[in-house]
């Protein structure tokens, strides 16, 4: 809980369309309730990612949360503005599925859901072998297999 602060100065430095992509809401910041439960491990794993050379400054959020459907997990990554476009969601995407397919998760899917515009989700997700399960409006879900 103690990157409370900091992982809200993070929403603060993204722009609307980033957060909106992320939440599909409007969202400026994430209570302190909300990070307690992101935080809570029998909630499921949560990242944050820092830059090498400013271990104080949070660039990205990674969510990898449990479900109400057994051996599901949901997938949520937040990337500071400045810090798209340089392949860290696509890295931290990856890492996460890889840690769900390598550690003890007890998980044999991950979904996510994306706004059907998102063409730089769009595009990590089919490299993950995700596929479209659903579509909600402008929302899509998707489901990626972690067992063969």
């Amino acid at each position: 809980l103690h990157d409370f602060d900091e992982v809200n100065a993070m929403h603060a430095r993204c722009s609307l369309e980033s957060r909106f992509a992320r939440y599909h809401a409007a969202r400026q910041a994430v209570t302190a309730r909300e990070w307690g439960h992101l935080c809570d491990r029998s909630n499921g794993t949560t990242l944050v990612t820092v830059p090498l050379h400013e271990s104080t400054r949070i660039i990205a959020v990674t969510h990898l949360l449990r479900t109400s459907e057994p051996h599901v997990r949901e997938l949520g990554i937040l990337v500071e503005d400045s810090w798209q476009g340089h392949g860290l969601c696509t890295t931290l995407a990856h890492y996460v599925v890889d840690l769900a397919r390598t550690h003890t998760l007890d998980c044999r899917e991950i979904t996510a859901m994306t706004g059907s515009g998102n063409q730089r989700m769009l595009s990590i997700l089919r490299g993950l072998h995700a596929h479209v399960t659903g579509r909600n409006g402008p929302t899509l879900d998707t489901v990626i297999r972690v067992e063969a």
